[in-house]
């Protein structure tokens, strides 16, 4: 058993293994980062072929992760090794610590850009409840037409459907009475 640790400890007290790692994982942080910053990356590690984003999707193993990885643990165990004299064994454990807290640091990071995320323009139906909006395509009587709405200094232009019996034209104000569905609103004339 003793002859184990023997071994392990001189394979690990080889310096070569750990270069390639620090200058490999290093060059490809670069590359990387030159590639985001000039615009040549252009997935995005949380989105699926249909362009959909799903916050379920994010992944801890990412390519910025797993070189993130290489690097901390080329760089650690180099400096380990070098400046506080530790031997082989220690100096790899030392350095598969820094590489796992690499990875951990970077998932923080996007995870926490993630949740930075904007809608923008888009709205929620239910914030047009109890808003003032104006008919765009006249509603027929027992039928579907538009209304324009302004929520958050945008203007919306949402279907709808008309609680009179009568028809409604074009640019009568009307008062959003309730959601219909995922799409469609029921409007009231205002009194």
């Amino acid at each position: 058993m003793l002859s184990f640790f023997y071994s392990l400890n001189e394979f690990l007290s080889k310096d070569s293994i750990f270069y390639f790692c620090a200058f490999a994982g290093s060059g490809m942080f670069i590359i990387q980062f030159l590639f985001s910053l000039f615009g040549g990356d252009h997935h995005d590690q949380a989105s699926d072929p249909s362009g959909e984003t799903d916050s379920l999707a994010f992944k801890w193993l990412s390519k910025q992760a797993i070189t993130g990885f290489v690097m901390m643990v080329g760089w650690v165990r180099l400096t380990c090794r070098k400046e506080f004299g530790l031997n082989g064994i220690v100096s790899a454990a030392f350095a598969l610590a820094g590489g796992f807290l690499s990875i951990l640091f970077i998932g923080l990071i996007f995870n926490g850009a993630r949740k930075l995320r904007s809608s923008g323009t888009v709205f929620r139906i239910e914030e047009a409840i109890g808003k003032e909006g104006m008919t765009y395509h006249r509603i027929p009587k027992g039928g579907m037409g538009k209304v324009i709405v302004s929520l958050h200094n945008h203007t919306h232009e949402i279907e709808a459907i008309s609680l009179q019996e009568e028809e409604l034209p074009s640019f009568t104000t009307v008062h959003i009475v309730k959601k219909v569905d995922e799409k469609t609103v029921l409007v009231a004339l205002t009194k």
